[in-house]
């Protein structure tokens, strides 16, 4: 090799090494925290009431078990295991017992499990699938989903089991041309006298008498896709409205009060132009996002701060590469198909572009790993 050509090398692995040096900085300078880091996908973070620990769920050992973590991303422990498939963790108000559904494609129920001890309690018997726990402000009710006959409906149970009441009837059906899959909990008001949804279409946002399940006029915009209701301490609601181009996609985040009388009118941004689908789990003081993401190759879960960095930071584009949605993720846009087995924070985004930049972390990595396996 001449010398000119020797430099010429030289200067090209010393700008590639500065670029992977700069991007690595930049990236772990992010005010958006990477709290997991597996190869599995890590789904449907919840915090607990006191904003200290997270649950969630993750397919590392095969199906979906609920692990729980501090809000730092440390002290992961596993809570479920064995062959059930275990998702949509819901923290009690004492922060005791976590709610989930369990069972297959065919069948699922809801559960509670009592965190310090693992304890398993059944909590509905109804052959169907039953999905998306969410506890009442005084835990004696849990809110959920059923999907049975073709049409999916929001059920309440005695949080102990018994009293099980269906509160609407063909919330969304499959005569509807309507998506009957459930893609996120129901949303209890504080005083736990309504419960906030998303209509058939998910495309508006609905309360409901948690008595009778009779619905209050949509509180969203009519030229707009709004889902993910949830309630603030305050009574206050937080929603996302979702906006999908032909060229390119993002969320933002409202916040309204539910009693105003023009609740269009009334609301106010939360966050914008976010490069990211939820739902999102949010801190009692709005301070805190919680949310999981395929930024990084496979679904990991994120919190950042909601200050200017924070918020700046969530509506710039990630610069790594997310996995290609499968042709079965595909047909979940399809209104009417049902499909409770996919990584399902994002069914409803199966059109979503996917990031276009490799990671650099992962080319870090397996850098790594090629040179600690030829080390003798």
């Amino acid at each position: 090799m001449t010398g000119s050509k020797l430099v010429v090398l030289r200067a090209l692995y010393l700008a590639a090494f500065l670029a992977l040096v700069t991007a690595y900085v930049s990236e772990a300078a992010s005010p958006i925290r990477q709290l997991t880091n597996t190869t599995a996908s890590n789904l449907r973070p919840a915090w607990s009431p006191d904003g200290k620990r997270i649950a969630f769920q993750s397919n590392r050992e095969g199906p979906y078990h609920i692990y729980v973590m501090d809000s730092d991303g440390g002290n992961v422990s596993q809570l479920t295991n064995g062959d059930s498939d275990d998702r949509h963790p819901a923290w009690s108000p004492d922060g005791k017992y976590l709610a989930v559904d369990s069972g297959d494609t065919a069948k699922r129920e809801i559960w509670t499990i009592e965190v310090s001890s693992k304890r398993r309690t059944q909590v509905t018997k109804l052959g169907a699938i039953a999905s998306f726990p969410s506890w009442s402000p005084d835990g004696k009710h849990l809110g959920f989903y059923v999907y049975q006959d073709a049409s999916m409906d929001v059920w309440t149970v005695a949080s102990e089991g018994g009293n099980q009441t269906r509160l609407t009837r063909d919330l969304a059906s499959e005569g509807n041309n309507q998506c009957t899959f459930a893609c996120h909990a129901v949303a209890w008001s504080p005083d736990g006298s309504r419960i906030a949804v998303a209509d058939g279409d998910q495309a508006r946002v609905l309360l409901l008498a948690a008595t009778n399940g009779s619905a209050s006029a949509p509180i969203t915009p009519i030229d707009e896709r709004s889902h993910f209701p949830v309630y603030l301490p305050d009574g206050r609601l937080v929603y996302v409205s979702e906006h999908v181009t032909i060229d390119q996609s993002w969320t933002d985040l409202w916040m309204v009060d539910p009693n105003a009388a023009n609740t269009i009118d009334a609301r106010t941004a939360v966050a914008g132009q976010i490069q990211a689908q939820g739902p999102f789990g949010l801190s009692n003081d709005v301070r805190q996002l919680l949310f999981a993401s395929p930024r990084s190759g496979n679904f990991e879960i994120y919190s950042v701060t909601l200050d200017a960095a924070g918020k700046a930071a969530l509506a710039a584009k990630p610069e790594r590469i997310s996995p290609d949605l499968s042709s079965a993720e595909s047909k979940a846009v399809d209104k009417g198909f049902r499909l409770p087995d996919t990584p399902e924070p994002y069914v409803l985004a199966a059109g979503l572009l996917a990031f276009a930049v490799v990671g650099v972390e992962s080319i870090v990595r397996a850098r790594r790993r090629s040179r600690a396996k030829a080390k003798p």
